[in-house]
């Protein structure tokens, strides 16, 4: 039995997203243009992780109460789940075991595992609250399927691209920016985020586009990618400049990624994975641009910009805002 902390940056963000912020792994696919079942089936195995051993249960049994802990079931399945449960004394305290080790992140939003059948006498109000919670999300929720939530931040949206953009089953089709150089190959889906930004329009800009990036490293063989997440880009056009990814610090300083091998829709949505060799010089921001050569020398027209923070100067400043917090 692990811990949430043992967990990989993608199992965590998977159910951080569909406890605390009261999605359905349907949303989730969307969001990440990838099969629901390989949603469930991260999910499931992020839940397998971190409770007890379930030999007494079976992984059926197992599956199905992470899909009931995790609200990911019709009024019919939760019933079902409920009758078994108050029944099975193993299928309970694996079902308890399991919402213990979720409750820094479910909190309130968990629901309750039922007493054996004749105790039983009270209404679930536990899902009531859970369904509650997720129709409150869901008509405050008009902003479209972002990946960044309120209370996530960018690691965590970095991280659902990234979990899904690895392959290892999930069939996500995230796009890879097409560079030049040889790409490097990471193995195992553990990885350490070094640096992030926040994406936003130049002055003068489209006021709609922004987005989030994030650079991670690879420990099992010291590989890094970078993941680019966008929204409110105008669409790609067959003829005309294309989207193209940067890292810049100065005219004389910077480095082309390369163009995304997927195209902008009407949805306004880019979501891109570009790798790096673990030789890369530091940069003091991404850009994204619009490019018309094949093979630009210098940045196009910049649709966003975003500073790059690194991990360290991001934790110096969280100390920082804690050591100056007024105490009430």
């Amino acid at each position: 039995m692990a811990s949430l902390e043992s967990l990989n940056d993608g199992q965590r963000a998977v159910l951080q997203l569909l406890l605390r912020q009261g999605k359905s792994c349907d949303d989730l696919a969307g969001m990440l243009k990838t099969d629901p079942a390989g949603v469930r089936t991260r999910a499931r195995s992020a839940i397998a992780a971190v409770g007890p051993d379930a030999s007494a249960i079976g992984a059926d049994r197992r599956d199905e109460i992470a899909d009931y802990l995790l609200g990911q079931q019709t009024a019919s399945q939760r019933a079902a789940t409920r009758e078994y449960l108050e029944g099975s004394p193993a299928g309970r305290s694996w079902a308890r075991a399991a919402a213990t080790a979720l409750r820094p992140i479910g909190g309130d939003a968990l629901p309750d595992i039922p007493a054996e059948r004749e105790q039983v006498g009270e209404a679930p109000d536990g899902l009531d609250r859970r369904s509650a919670r997720q129709e409150e999300v869901r008509r405050s929720s008009q902003l479209g399927t972002r990946l960044i939530y309120a209370g996530i931040g960018v690691v965590v949206a970095i991280a659902i691209i990234l979990a899904f953009s690895l392959g290892g089953g999930d069939g996500g089709d995230t796009a890879n920016t097409t560079t030049a150089a040889t790409p490097t190959t990471p193995t195992g889906d553990k990885f350490d985020v070094i640096a992030q930004g926040t994406l936003q329009a130049p002055d003068g800009g489209d006021a709609d586009a922004k987005g989030q990036v994030a650079i991670v490293r690879f420990p099992d063989n010291n590989q890094f990618r970078l993941a680019l997440q966008a929204t409110g880009l105008p669409p790609s056009r067959a003829r005309g400049p294309a989207y193209g990814v940067w890292l810049y610090t100065s005219k004389d300083k910077n480095r082309f990624l390369g163009f995304p091998d997927t195209t902008v829709g009407k949805d306004g949505k880019l979501d891109t994975v570009s790798d790096l060799s673990p030789n890369t010089p530091n940069y003091g921001a991404i850009l994204l641009t619009r490019e018309t050569a094949d093979s630009p020398k210098r940045p196009g027209r910049i649709v966003l910009i975003g500073r790059i923070i690194t991990a360290t100067e991001l934790a110096q400043q969280q100390r920082t805002q804690t050591q100056t917090t007024p105490t009430p």
